[in-house]
């Protein structure tokens, strides 16, 4: 396990990831962090700043100079990035302007930390500068990766907070990166451990919310080193979805377990929307613009697996625009061209999705009714991007598609979630039983059918009413939403939980649905509200649960567009 960890260590890099890991260490650990990394913002040398009692039992004052790797020759002397230039202004002027006053007393320890181990060809230097310049008050300590990792076993990994079970599992996970259905089995496994052992005390969930972030960082990297982000974002995904079950109960508090709670979740989200990001703009987007690009790049011969996959990938496309332009609108801080930046960021997001919509002939036919998340998620971003047109054109063939495999027995849309099933699907016609049972409910009809309203106000659905009234009499149209137990299930899908909004009709303008809608979004209102993530501003929180569980995306989030849509004058 130290081996795993102290390679884990060494190939993280230093801004973002070295340093955004060190904070909750030295909290783990007994210190107290009182100067964390800043971008922009003039450092003297110090990237991390800590007070507390050191193993020789005397108080001092930390002050870290951080980097990523090994520390060679040129990571010594570099005149601008350089360790002895940082040393040199910690000297110079972090330790006689920079320390806060109630530990200007204190003696203090500069950390020369690197991730992984000092090189010989630098160590007599570096050892020559420890000998020259420690003095009374001041001392000199290296924190190579061998003793990071040897803190992060005693302090974060140990074994009471990761007892053995959990522990063999992590490994496990981390084995199978490359098997990401296994590694995420083994990482789900784990999580469930170190659940049932978790206290009552908030100081146990702060220490599980540091685990989860610490091991979803250690997937994260070995994934990027076997360049495969899979497991890793399917691992950070539940880790954070558990994280925010764990802490939201405390978010907004200002005790200082409550506050590290409240960075350890974000620092959780922030590297999992890093990961998405990343998977997007270096695997998906590269395949937009070529005619079934991403089709040819699931690698399968299987028409299902095509399906299943890229159903699954324009969910994710989706659903990390909505968080990253969730992220960018919440920020006030952002100048003109980082604004801008994000804008057109945003933009390669929406383009990219709407190319792979219309290169990928297989995204208009849904193999099954759980589509309808991807659904929701897709034309939920388009819509935050004004992009209505797309909406509308892709909803209409997808719709349209569904109707003919229908009337034709291909591969149409069912309610059937188990593999082996939806491999045999679908079966003769003259099994009438059988279509029953794999047509007997959908959330997909009514989604199309909602979006393609509220993008065509004068959108007439009168042929699709015909032919659901003569082919899908027997099925149940209905919608989902979150209950009194939603808030305690939602997030970790521990039980079963929420509401079906069943008895729909579509009729020929479909205002009657979106009516039904509307009612219910008022009826459900304080149900909706009452869960953390909309009670804290985070609702994307919602969205990553209901794609990550496969649960109906809440009609609630349309409330305001439904409104809008029956209030237009197209409308009537």
């Amino acid at each position: 396990m130290k081996l795993l960890v102290k390679e884990y260590l060494s190939a993280l890099k230093e801004r973002g990831e070295l340093d955004a890991i060190l904070p909750d260490l030295l909290s783990e650990m007994g210190l107290h962090v009182f100067s964390r990394p800043a971008v922009g913002v003039r450092q003297n040398g110090v990237d991390l700043a800590a007070v507390g009692t050191d193993e020789d039992g005397v108080k001092k004052v930390f002050l870290l100079s951080i980097k990523a790797g090994n520390l060679s020759r040129v990571d010594w002397n570099a005149p601008i990035q350089g360790l002895r230039p940082s040393l040199d202004e910690i000297l110079d002027s972090y330790i006689p302007h920079r320390i806060p006053k109630q530990y200007a007393t204190l003696p203090v320890a500069i950390c020369v930390c690197v991730g992984g181990d000092i090189d010989q060809g630098v160590d007599s230097d570096l050892r020559d500068y420890i000998t020259k310049y420690t003095q009374e008050g001041i001392e000199f300590q290296e924190w190579d990766g061998d003793r990071l990792a040897n803190m992060l076993m005693s302090a974060v990994l140990n074994e009471q907070l990761l007892p053995g079970d959990a522990r063999s599992y992590f490994r496990k996970s981390v084995a199978m990166l490359d098997e990401p259905s296994a590694a995420y089995e083994y990482f789900a496994e784990m999580i469930a451990k170190l659940n049932v052992r978790l206290g009552s005390r908030q100081k146990d969930k702060v220490a599980l919310a540091r685990q989860l972030n610490l091991c979803s960082w250690i997937l994260y990297v070995w994934s990027r080193e076997a360049k495969n982000l899979e497991s890793a974002f399917r691992c950070s995904e539940l880790a954070m979805l558990w994280c925010w079950k764990i802490t939201s109960p405390y978010l907004g508090k200002n005790t200082a377990q409550a506050k590290a709670m409240s960075l350890a979740m974000t620092n959780l989200m922030g590297l999992h929307i890093g990961i998405a990001d990343q998977i997007v703009t270096e695997k998906y987007l590269q395949h937009a613009q070529i005619r079934d690009g991403l089709s040819t790049a699931v690698r399968s011969h299987f028409a299902l697996d095509l399906n299943l996959k890229l159903f699954e990938t324009v969910g994710r496309i989706a659903l990390t625009g909505i968080w990253l332009q969730f992220f960018a609108y919440r920020r006030t801080d952002l100048s003109k061209e980082e604004r801008a930046k994000v804008e057109r960021d945003l933009e390669t997001y929406s383009n990219g999705l709407i190319s792979i919509l219309n290169n990928n002939g297989a995204l208009s036919t849904p193999i099954t009714d759980s589509h309808s998340i991807e659904v929701s998620l897709i034309c939920m971003f388009l819509a935050t991007r004004n992009r209505h047109d797309a909406v509308r054109v892709w909803t209409d063939q997808v719709l349209s598609a569904c109707t003919f495999a229908i009337a034709s027995n291909t591969a149409y849309p069912c309610a059937i979630s188990e593999y082996q099933q939806l491999a045999e699907h679908p079966k003769p016609r003259t099994d009438k039983d059988y279509f029953q049972r794999a047509t007997n409910a959908s959330t997909l009809f009514p989604t199309l059918v909602i979006w393609k309203r509220l993008s065509e106000p004068r959108a007439r659905f009168t042929d699709l009413a015909k032919f659901i009234e003569d082919n899908l009499s027997h099925c149940t149209l209905q919608l989902w939403v979150p209950n009194e137990a939603s808030e305690e299930h939602l997030y970790s899908n521990t039980a079963v939980h929420g509401l079906a909004l069943v008895g729909l009709s579509i009729s020929e303008t479909a205002d009657e649905l979106l009516e039904v809608v509307i009612e219910e979004c008022r009826h459900n209102s304080g149900r909706f509200q009452d869960l953390s993530a909309t009670r804290f501003g985070f609702w994307p929180i919602i969205l990553a649960a209901c794609r990550h569980h496969r649960l109906p995306i809440p009609p609630n989030f349309l409330q305001e567009l439904a409104e809008k849509a029956l209030a237009s004058p197209a409308s009537s």
